[in-house]
């Protein structure tokens, strides 16, 4: 997350502030719904588990359901989103 927000402040403090805000809301919001109705179910051979993305700014975050916690696995650029913004 750190080197998200730095990248993004490089061209916009403020912009870089709210996506910050919506990442982590979005984290906190697994922690009380794991599967909310954006969610995409993600297929990595070989990772076992329930691993699910949801979209948050225009970063997807991908984690892992288990049986008494969310695992936030990592947090990257949608490259669909990414490539709609800068065409």
């Amino acid at each position: 997350m750190e080197r998200i927000i730095k990248q993004l402040q490089g061209a916009s403090l403020i912009g870089a502030e709210r996506a910050k805000d919506e990442m982590l809301g979005r984290i906190r919001s697994l922690a009380r719904n794991a599967m909310p109705s954006d969610a995409r179910k993600a297929r990595f051979d070989a990772i076992p588990g329930d691993i699910r993305s949801v979209l948050a700014h225009n970063h997807r975050i991908y984690y892992l359901v288990e049986e008494t916690r969310v695992v936030v696995l990592d947090v990257i650029l949608d490259a669909e989103i990414h490539s709609v913004e800068t065409d």
